[in-house]
């Protein structure tokens, strides 16, 4: 596949082998395989998915908990006023921002179907999909990966968030600074066909556990790092050993 080929640029060994499928055997040697017990609906994963930017997962699950108890049905953020829902907001980044892109966004559906539902997504291409969900205030290519691939819809698309986006450029997937756009549609074109969407789920949390962990932003762990040596930081980084 030529195509995968081309964006490896960096002269990285990975052996005959996809680069990709060369990581995410090692990631799933290291953590293990991470399925998902259950699944939130796409209405339920658009709001979880608007709040989490630029948030740790543990402070956007005590948001989005908030919300559902408070705004139950959904539909009501739409009906809210700014100021209610940003009441409930305070473990997020962007509280102001984010809860009048939530209630904008929210009404604009519910006069569009009648209600806040997004069932009818699974209907479209996953092209179609991003595409739609782009037009609401708030959401952005990984939002709409999240929406399409976390939730119960389970399309087959890759979300990528800022570990993914580090991960991609220091194993030499994509250019440095590339933008999260570009960065989604050369994930998506690097996955092998066989792997459905479930594979492509599993893989972004590998990856962004690893990023969590060891691949950090500041600090990378590179000495402890079993891929270091596929890795153009970590390959740099770490100290050679004099040969006599």
């Amino acid at each position: 596949m030529p195509a995968i080929r081309e964006q490896i640029q960096l002269g990285l060994d990975f052996g005959r082998e996809e680069p990709i499928a060369v990581l995410r055997q090692r990631l799933l040697a290291t953590y293990g395989p991470r399925r998902d017990a259950r699944r939130h609906t796409p209405s339920e994963q658009f709001v979880k998915a608007l709040i989490s930017s630029e948030t740790y997962d543990s402070a956007s699950e005590k948001a989005f908990q908030a919300l559902c108890e408070h705004f139950r049905p959904l539909d009501r953020l739409g009906q809210s006023d700014p100021r209610q829902v940003l009441t409930h907001l305070a473990t997020v980044t962007h509280p102001e921002k984010k809860a009048s892109q939530l209630v904008a966004s929210v009404g604009r559906i519910v006069e569009q179907r009648g209600r806040f539902d997004l069932s009818h997504l699974a209907a479209l291409s996953v092209e179609a999909g991003m595409e739609l969900l782009q037009l609401y205030e708030g959401i952005g290519p990984k939002c709409a990966a999240a929406i399409l691939n976390f939730s119960t819809l389970r399309r087959r698309v890759f979300v990528v968030d800022r570990h993914i986006k580090r991960f991609g450029e220091r194993f030499g997937l994509f250019p440095q600074s590339v933008s999260f756009a570009m960065a989604h549609r050369i994930m998506l074109r690097l996955m092998p066909a066989a792997w459905d969407a479930d594979d492509l789920y599993e893989l972004h949390w590998l990856i962004k556990r690893f990023g969590q962990e060891v691949c950090t932003s500041q600090r990378p762990l590179c000495p402890r790092c079993e891929m270091a040596a596929l890795c153009r930081h970590g390959s740099t980084s770490i100290p050679r050993v004099p040969t006599r």
